[in-house]
């Protein structure tokens, strides 16, 4: 996987991925053994409640959604993290729309 992006440049996060109406778009931008880094984009849609396959670090990078973390409702805006464990349940939900950074690693041993 190549991503859109070179060493010595500078980039943009937010312009990686585009809205789709009614859509959650994810991008894999990055893959290695132990992590990932993924981008979301959510117009008017939601992700619903599922486990977290590792570790994340969520991202806002544009928009405004509300984070359901193991059944508590967070609003986060751009510019805001949050961090939840293998195996957590959450879902994100959209406030019009929102993208965000998805980096996923596994724990360590």
């Amino acid at each position: 996987m190549t991503p859109a992006w070179k060493a010595g440049e500078v980039f943009a996060l937010h312009d990686q991925i585009s809205y789709e109406k009614g859509k959650a778009v994810k991008k894999v931008v990055e893959e290695g053994t132990a992590m990932k880094l993924i981008l979301v984009a959510i117009e008017e849609s939601e992700l619903p409640t599922h486990a977290a396959p590792m570790n994340a670090l969520v991202t806002v990078l544009d928009g405004k959604g509300t984070l359901t973390y193991l059944g508590k409702q967070y609003t986060l805006h751009k510019g805001d993290s949050f961090i939840f464990n293998k195996g957590d349940q959450h879902a994100v939900k959209a406030d019009k729309k929102i993208k965000f950074s998805l980096l996923l690693w596994e724990p360590a041993q």
